[in-house]
């Protein structure tokens, strides 16, 4: 399916400031010199951003790819929140998803970069899978002067999807807090909130601030259905989601509003009815629980990451998606 290319153009980009120390000698006990900012954390132009992401992607794909005790260690050398969190749980489980953005990383292009000299500081990089033709979006961030940038988010866009213009590459794009709405209809966190809210199942909240018609929701609908059907009246179906706030990241948008990317846990809850003498649990999921039959209950844990724009006027949309098995336990 094609996806849309990013054209953004390379400009010169002002983004970094040395940090100087504030000149006390050393006969102070106990005094140290202030952190010395690390060179391969703030780049100083397009191209260093582009340097930086390159040389982080190509680390995370290879820290993405270790297996065993290593893993641990190299992914959380190079990942960091809803990104790290989805590599351990693929790790854990030995499966790592064909649309893995972090699975092959082709040609990354920096997007946007955030505005100003504070931290965090964060890079917006676009990669294009060519032989999928699979778009995905990734925020590399430096949190402190002496921290490397690591890959935070890492989601692939839905088909025919777009993120609209985040301002001039020089200028750079400011990092919006969670909970600020600024000029936009919604803040991240509630974006996040009402979609998530709106995709449970089989009670949905439905929000006129978010539309549930994108490619992911449709799925997990026609997911639900096709479950509930072949259940009958021996087992009932329910479907949770909820956003996990910590591991929420946004920038400013052209227009006002916010591109953002979050991650939601998801659980299913298969629960046998009076009917039921037993439940069969399937392959996949017999292999995490250790067991292929329960009396009275699945339930499956998951991750979401998403990536919602919240325009300066009408409904947010999500752009991208993916997710990740976590768990699975029975009773």
């Amino acid at each position: 399916m094609n996806r849309r290319i990013f054209t953004t153009s390379i400009a010169s980009l002002a983004l970094a400031a040395s940090l100087t120390g504030c000149g006390l000698g050393d006969s102070i006990v106990g005094l140290r010199d202030a952190p010395v900012e690390r060179t391969d954390t703030a780049p100083l132009n397009v191209d260093g951003a582009e340097s930086v992401a390159t040389r982080v992607l190509d680390a995370a794909t290879a820290a993405r790819g270790t297996k065993g005790a290593a893993a641990a260690k190299a992914q959380s050398a190079v990942l960091a929140d809803a990104a790290l969190a989805q590599a351990q749980a693929a790790t854990k489980l030995g499966t790592v998803a064909a649309s893995d953005p972090l699975q092959k990383v082709n040609n990354p292009q920096v997007i946007a970069v955030s505005r100003g000299k504070a931290w965090p500081r964060a890079i917006l990089v676009g990669t294009l899978d060519q032989a999928s033709k699979t778009q995905s979006l990734h925020v590399l961030m430096s949190t402190a002067a002496a921290d490397p940038f690591k890959v935070y988010a890492s989601v692939p866009m839905l088909p025919g999807t777009s993120v609209p213009a985040l301002g001039d590459l020089a200028v750079g794009s400011p990092l919006v807090k969670a909970a600020d709405k600024a000029g936009a209809p919604l803040a991240p966190t509630e974006a996040l909130t009402a979609y998530a809210a709106a995709l449970n199942y089989p009670k949905p909240a439905a929000s006129k601030a978010v539309t549930t018609t994108d490619a992911y929701a449709t799925a997990l609908r026609a997911s639900a259905a096709a479950q509930v059907k072949s259940l009958g009246s021996l087992a009932s179906f329910s479907q949770t989601h909820a956003p996990v706030a910590k591991n929420t990241i946004a920038f400013r948008l052209a227009d006002g509003g916010t591109v953002t990317f979050g991650q939601l846990t998801r659980r299913d809850v298969i629960t046998a009815s009076a009917a039921a003498k037993e439940l069969n649990i399937p392959g996949t999921f017999s292999k995490l629980v250790g067991k292929t039959k329960a009396s009275k209950s699945i339930t499956i844990n998951s991750l979401e990451n998403v990536i919602m724009v919240v325009p300066a006027t009408g409904a947010a949309a999500t752009v991208g998606a993916d997710e990740q098995i976590v768990s699975a336990t029975a009773q």
